[in-house]
């Protein structure tokens, strides 16, 4: 009897943590470069199954035209960098930058891009090629200003979660590869553009469904198999 009763708690979670991951997704549609977490079950030998991992799906979003050439999106694979605030490097799909008070491009936490490159104020037009290169027009002229460049993992999906659509290294990503866009199996750099969250409402809509089901079936199950203890204690009595 107490087999039912650990399948069913097993579920429970399982369900539960489900609906957490859906919730999560939904709540990030609309943010740029935004990969929706997948939940990873693996067989107990208890029986059932627990959750292994949340791991992130790591499909190419669409792509939203905003006209602002420091908004970026990567076509294909690919990380930007940003300096984050304890002085490592992290990795973002989202390419929203803009310039801070000294000129330096920086994402909407203010990170710096790495490797940096600052943009001077008095530019007539900002311009960033497919390649990553960025350049200004300015009273003298058309200048260099610097090379974006791209990290690509062997198991992106492995990277973790550092919060801010900002992701760390990990023994499960592996080390980062840094290389030129468009170069050695690089994505491309869309100025202009946004990458959209690749999460599907309707799927999600679906999942939170089928798991709410399955979260009220599993404490009904617990509940059947609590009042048929409670019975069999009252009969021993």
């Amino acid at each position: 009897m107490l087999g039912p009763i650990s399948n069913a708690f097993s579920g429970l979670t399982n369900a539960s943590k489900r609906l957490q991951n859906s919730a999560n997704n939904l709540s990030n549609v609309l943010t740029s470069g935004f990969k929706k977490g997948q939940v990873n079950t693996v067989d107990s030998k208890a029986g059932g199954t627990g959750v292994n991992s949340i791991s992130k799906v790591n499909t190419q979003g669409g792509f939203m035209p905003t006209n602002n050439p420091l908004d970026l999106a990567i076509q294909g694979n690919g990380f930007f960098q940003v300096a984050n605030s304890n002085g490592s490097t992290s990795f973002t799909r989202s390419g929203s930058f803009s310039l801070d008070g000294a000129g330096q491009m920086v994402d909407p936490s203010g990170n710096p891009l790495v490797p940096a490159i600052n943009i001077p104020f008095d530019n007539a037009g900002i311009s960033v090629s497919d390649k990553g290169q960025v350049s200004a027009q300015t009273p003298d002229g058309t200048i260099a200003l610097g090379q974006i460049q791209l990290a690509t993992f062997i198991n992106p999906s492995g990277l973790s979660v550092a919060g801010g659509n900002l992701f760390n290294e990990s023994a499960e990503s592996g080390a980062p590869a840094i290389g030129i866009p468009g170069a050695g199996g690089n994505g491309t750099v869309l100025s202009g553009f946004l990458e959209a969250s690749n999460v599907d409402i309707t799927e999600e809509m679906v999942d939170q469904i089928i798991n709410r089901a399955t979260f009220k079936a599993n404490v009904k199950v617990i509940k059947t198999n609590n009042e048929m203890l409670g019975s069999l204690i009252d009969i021993k009595k």
